[in-house]
């Protein structure tokens, strides 16, 4: 009898050391239980958790979710130095990243390798030609901004929610360059597809699951419908898909060889004797490629967008002092070129505050090891998925005075002159994969935000407040709540 026990108490050593036992090398952390991870039994936020981790752990650790081997880093040096390396560019095999689910993930959010770099190039190349970053793009800016200037004049005196045309001017914006497409507001095309967006966003929450657990993948199909709403999901990207094919046929057929109009157009031509091996050129590849560009470029300026109205709005005297700004540096009517941001400092460091303060993204976009990796005096095995915790580098005292507070003024020098601070700020990632958007955001947000604020003054609702937290309905991106705010004309 005795024997039968120490067998079986060595047996359960054995199997804690073999299985349960984290990995000698990893970070400091959670590991938990084989197939499920480490699932906490607590009410906190995802957020909280990773502060008490951060706490607990320091800079580096790693959190076993599931079968996937979360490593999370928060310290910006580390981000920095980390998506640096090549070893850790890759993008997770999840299905977040590569919807329709393709043997190798197309497009440019979710590719990796040679095919990433191929259409990462192509697509900085293409949206430089189109005016990202430039003023050839300003006028298109512009248009969308006196259409906006209209729809919020119909909003003055009104309590009502943001108006659907911001969303409108920025999704425009990406279309024209594109596609060469401008749509009306009320377009039932454009409808069409804001309803695609949505429907898709909010059925992304159901992939982390069979990307967290993916062996749920193989359970039968008719629960994974029950549980996941996976027919759903492939609908939608079916929908997706045509939306695009539509534009890309359109192209083909008017496709001037010596006059490439827009993206599209390049690609079309870009295909023309590139056959490599490595590097897959077709319709699904563009139609993702112009599927990653609308979910990177549009919701999130948008978005930046509604949350800069709701803090100017909870803030009202930096609201005061950005709208004097203005006032002084472009009087009557006159919308801003790119050369006037030297004149407008205080918009500048508002919206860098915004963006501090909202972290969009709050984990950052996922990594992951391409293979054994040493880093910060651990080993990172391969396939382990590295998070950047931009939301909390974004409140870490080490980078932020009084980071909790609402400070535009921290983002201008002695002189009053903005002065864009690297250290801990990351909205649009870090290193090789960093946004490849950035410029098109940041001239889409001056311009926007000084249409707004030079026209109409954002106020709450009479005898309420402005919530600028974000919304709870989206646990893994911080969106703007949905309430109303008041608008009035300034003229």
């Amino acid at each position: 009898m005795l024997t039968e026990v120490l067998l079986g108490i060595l047996l359960i050593l054995l199997l804690w050391k073999a299985i349960l036992k984290k990995p000698a090398g990893l970070p400091p952390g959670r590991w938990g239980l084989p197939l499920i991870g480490y699932i906490p039994l607590t009410r906190k936020s995802m957020e909280e958790q990773l502060d008490d981790l951060n706490k607990e752990h320091g800079d580096i650790y790693v959190w076993r979710m599931g079968t996937q081997v979360m490593v999370f880093l928060h310290s910006y040096e580390m981000c920095k130095e980390a998506f640096a390396r090549q070893e850790f560019t890759h993008r997770p095999d999840w299905l977040f990243f590569n919807p329709t689910n393709e043997k190798v993930a197309l497009g440019v959010g979710g590719s990796n390798g040679p095919h990433w770099h191929t259409n990462r190039r192509f697509t900085l190349r293409q949206l430089k030609n189109q005016g990202m970053g430039k003023s050839t793009l300003v006028s298109g800016i512009h248009e969308q901004a006196n259409m906006l200037i209209g729809k919020f004049q119909e909003q003055a005196g009104k309590s009502a929610a943001v108006p659907y045309a911001i969303r409108v001017a920025v999704v425009n914006v990406i279309w024209h360059m594109v596609a060469s497409i401008t749509y009306d507001v009320d377009d039932p095309k454009l409808k069409e597809f804001m309803q695609l967006m949505d429907d898709f966003g909010e059925m992304t929450y159901y992939s982390t699951f069979l990307d967290i657990f993916p062996w749920l993948r193989n359970i039968p199909a008719f629960l994974k419908n029950r549980l996941f709403a996976l027919d759903q999901v492939e609908i939608t990207d079916q929908k997706f898909m045509n939306y695009f094919y539509e534009v890309i046929k359109e192209h083909k057929s008017s496709l001037d060889p010596e006059n490439p109009r827009d993206l599209i157009d390049s690609y079309l031509l870009d295909t023309e004797g590139m056959e490599q091996e490595e590097v897959i050129r077709s319709d699904k590849d563009l139609a993702l490629l112009i599927f990653d560009l609308f979910f990177a470029g549009s919701e999130t300026t948008y978005s930046t967008l509604t949350f800069a109205m709701y803090y100017l709005a909870a803030f009202p005297e930096a609201q005061r002092k950005l709208q004097e700004e203005i006032d002084r540096a472009l009087p009557g009517d006159v919308l801003p070129t790119l050369e006037d941001r030297a004149s407008l400092p205080y918009l500048e460091a508002v919206l860098h505050e915004v963006l501090r303060m909202t972290s969009l993204v709050p984990g950052g976009v996922q990594h992951c090891a391409s293979r054994d990796t040493h880093f910060a005096g651990y080993t990172i095995p391969k396939g382990s998925i590295i998070n950047t915790a931009a939301a909390s580098i974004h409140y870490d005292s080490r980078y932020w005075d009084r980071p909790e507070s609402f400070l535009p003024e921290r983002w201008l020098d002695e002189e009053g002159k903005f002065c864009a601070k690297k250290e801990g700020f990351l909205p649009f990632g870090v290193g090789k994969r960093v946004c490849l958007g950035e410029s098109l955001a940041r001239m889409e947000l001056f311009i926007l935000a000084v249409a707004v604020f030079k026209n109409f003054t954002i106020s709450p609702p009479p005898g309420t407040l402005v919530d600028v937290t974000p919304s709870p309905t989206q646990p893994m991106f911080h969106v703007p709540r949905k309430q109303d705010i008041y608008v009035t004309a300034r003229k």
